[in-house]
């Protein structure tokens, strides 16, 4: 743990390999795309750009962990911070339909979110030993993403009591 507050102590951060985004992003499209029914791909636009900030802040979030806390983040926090920052930036939006007609991108990232959320409690809950969620108000929970009226560290305890319950 670093004991003073020069510069020099702490490391620096930089610009993220382009092997280390594709591992990333691999790994949070997985989790977001485990079951196509959710969102098929070809029904959605993604900022190529976007995404990478997104990966780039998680990244620097676990630097954060490392340095001030001394701990290495878990993959739950990971995929917590995910969800909060497709909330924030809104890498998705729908294609158009051929009626013209699309959801607002603040509903499709909020449900990716929390679907992602869900899925990422299930996954760890089934690795646990314990079953699926029961219930859980989804309605809430998509409300709360669309709005975007919470916090980091809200998803990171959200997603661990859904572990824990």
């Amino acid at each position: 743990m670093v004991k003073t507050c020069e510069p020099s102590e702490y490391p620096q951060f930089g610009t993220l390999s382009d092997q280390k985004i594709k591992e990333k992003a691999t790994q949070l499209f997985k989790w977001i795309w485990e079951s196509e029914a959710d969102f098929p791909r070809d029904r959605l636009f993604m900022s190529d750009a976007c995404m990478t900030s997104i990966i780039d802040l998680v990244e620097r979030r676990r630097v954060y962990f490392h340095v001030f806390h001394g701990i290495e983040m878990s993959e739950w926090n990971e995929a917590a911070l995910y969800c909060f920052w497709i909330t924030k930036l809104q890498p998705f939006a729908e294609v158009p339909p051929s009626n013209g007609k699309t959801r607002q991108s603040n509903d499709v990232n909020a449900t990716i979110a929390v679907r992602l959320l869900c899925r990422v409690a299930n996954n760890i809950r089934r690795i646990n030993g314990k079953g699926k969620l029961e219930k859980l108000n989804i309605s809430n929970l998509i409300h709360s993403f669309r709005y975007r009226d919470i916090s980091k560290e809200s998803v990171m305890t959200l997603l661990e009591v859904m572990i824990e319950k």
